[in-house]
């Protein structure tokens, strides 16, 4: 029992690193800035449900339905850093309302079906997360089963706790300092992204690891 515990908290602060949903609270705030309190934190249980749900089907049916359509992990990750990237260059620009599908006159129920792409899938439960997940879902007994979803199950909350707490503190930051975030946090991304890339890259084409 005490291996478990273990191997839940290690796989648990693992994927919680490479959720990171601190990180992503300047986006979910620039993203709700249309949005009223209760929007926002409606829109917040969504996300940490969708990161849950998503995480769950990675770690259960990612492997066999990659095997399946023929699409590698080093692909996902060429995706989804594409993806991240272009997100990146539209922060640093100020355009991330645009890029996500927000424009300001949308009503809040469309807004945040909208944003749930790309903020939950790939930025919160992205190619990095996945990747963790399905290498290491492996069970044999029900008990395996601790510390497969318990992680994952964690994580979902602490998305929805972070974005809610951000829902109410938000309200506090000034618009000048979110822009400068937003801003800093596009090179910060951009960043990942190309990380992303160079991996996915790797993998697909294995001389570029040795040359």
């Amino acid at each position: 029992m005490l291996t478990i515990t273990a191997l839940t908290l290690k796989k648990t602060i693992t994927l919680f690193a490479l959720v990171g949903p601190v990180t992503m609270a300047p986006l979910f705030l620039a993203t709700t800035r249309e949005l009223d309190l209760q929007r926002k934190s409606r829109f917040a249980r969504t996300i940490g449900l969708s990161v849950t749900v998503a995480l769950l089907v990675a770690a259960f049916l990612g492997m066999p339905l990659l095997g399946l359509l023929g699409v590698s992990l080093g692909a996902m990750r060429v995706g989804g850093g594409i993806i991240v990237l272009l997100l990146a260059i539209a922060m640093v620009l100020g355009q991330e309302t645009s890029f996500k599908g927000l424009p300001s006159t949308a009503s809040g129920s469309r807004a945040s079906e909208a944003s749930i792409v790309p903020l939950a899938v790939p930025l919160l439960a992205g190619p990095a997360a996945f990747s963790y997940v399905m290498g290491n879902s492996e069970w044999h007994a029900y008990t395996d089963l601790i510390h497969v979803i318990v992680p994952i199950l964690i994580v979902g909350i602490a998305c929805w706790f972070t974005f809610h707490t951000a829902c109410h503190r938000g309200e506090q930051i000034r618009q000048s300092t979110l822009d400068i975030v937003e801003r800093v946090g596009g090179f910060i991304l951009a960043a990942m992204a190309v990380e992303m890339i160079a991996s996915g890259l790797r993998a697909l084409f294995p001389l570029l690891a040795t040359g």
